[in-house]
Formats: structure tokens, C-alpha cells, sequence
């Protein structure tokens, strides 16, 4: 401001000391707008829109699925605990199925299910009890507790302007 300018400002304004309105840009706006570095999003595999369908990434929608057993399927379950070996492809069905002989035998979830017991049978047929005084069942509608993990997912990178955390 001009020395004028300012003999003018001192029988004008009531208090001389308030600054004007026009702040000086190098103290009134730190850092810059224009000076932030540019935004660099992270790319992950959860970022990939391919094979990451929205279903799985809507966690609003999330809800539990309901799983059904039969009483076949508990016992297949008590009875072998391992998954089977799948057996290898047999050439010969394979040729004969391709002629169209209906000759081949083909195994149902029926066939396996005759030769299981019965859910109390199967039960009672247990090595070690499922459960005991020291061995209890998970109590139902326990809350879970999550844990933050002690160390980062992501290091520090430059273009990372928030804290990344995982939590377990």
C-alpha cells in the first residue's frame, strides 16, 4: 500500500491495526492447493474388476447364507472326516460313453449314502466323544472380537495419504 494510501486508512478506519482484507498469498493459504502431489490410488487385487464381482465386494449386503444338511450328510460328515481321493477317469467309459453305449455306470450321491449308518449309530461309533465336560460346543450368538494387527498391510509408499491397517 502507498504511503497516500495509508495517511488516508489512519483518519478513516477506526482501528488502524486490523490488516486488510487482501491477505498476502504466501503466508494466508500453506500449503497451496495446486502444491498437493497428485492422488495415486493403490492397486490391488480388491481394486480389479474382473473376478471381483460386486456381490463380493457389497458388504452392506453381506448377509449369512443358509447351509442345509440332510441326515446323509451329517453322517458322511462323522463318518469321514477326510475328503476322499477322486478317482482317476476310467478310458474305456469315456470311449464307450462317447459311442453312445448307455452302459456306462455312473455313481450317485444315493449309492454312497446306502452304505452310511445311521445318524445315531454313527454317533455312537465314534473314536472320542464330539464334545465333553473339557470340550464344550461353541455357545451361539457369541459376538466376535477383532484385532488390529501389529504391523502394517502397506508400507509407507508415496502417493499413501491415509493409515492402512489390517484387521484380523
Amino acid at each position: 500500500m502507498s504511503g497516500f494510501w495509508q495517511s488516508v486508512k489512519k483518519y478513516l478506519v477506526v482501528n488502524a491495526d486490523v490488516p486488510s482484507s487482501m491477505f498476502n498469498p504466501g503466508t494466508y493459504r500453506k500449503p497451496s492447493p495446486g502444491s498437493q502431489p497428485k492422488y495415486i490410488p493403490k492397486v490391488t487385487e480388491q481394486s480389479d474388476i474382473s473376478n471381483n464381482y460386486y456381490y463380493q465386494r457389497d458388504v452392506r449386503r453381506n448377509y449369512p447364507r443358509v447351509a442345509m444338511f440332510n441326515q446323509a450328510d451329517v453322517v458322511a460328515m462323522l463318518t469321514m472326516p477326510e475328503k476322499p481321493a477322486l478317482d482317476a477317469p476310467i478310458q474305456e467309459k469315456v470311449q464307450q460313453a462317447d459311442k453312445g453305449d448307455s452302459k456306462t455306470q455312473e455313481v450317485t450321491a444315493t449309492s454312497k449314502s446306502a452304505n452310511l449308518p445311521s445318524l445315531p449309530e454313527a454317533v455312537r461309533s465314534l473314536e472320542k466323544p464330539m464334545f465333553s465336560e473339557s470340550q464344550l460346543p461353541p455357545l451361539p450368538g457369541k459376538a466376535y472380537k477383532y484385532t488390529v494387527s501389529e504391523s502394517p498391510v502397506h508400507p509407507d509408499e508415496p502417493g499413501v495419504y491415509f493409515p492402512v491397517y489390517n484387521v484380523q
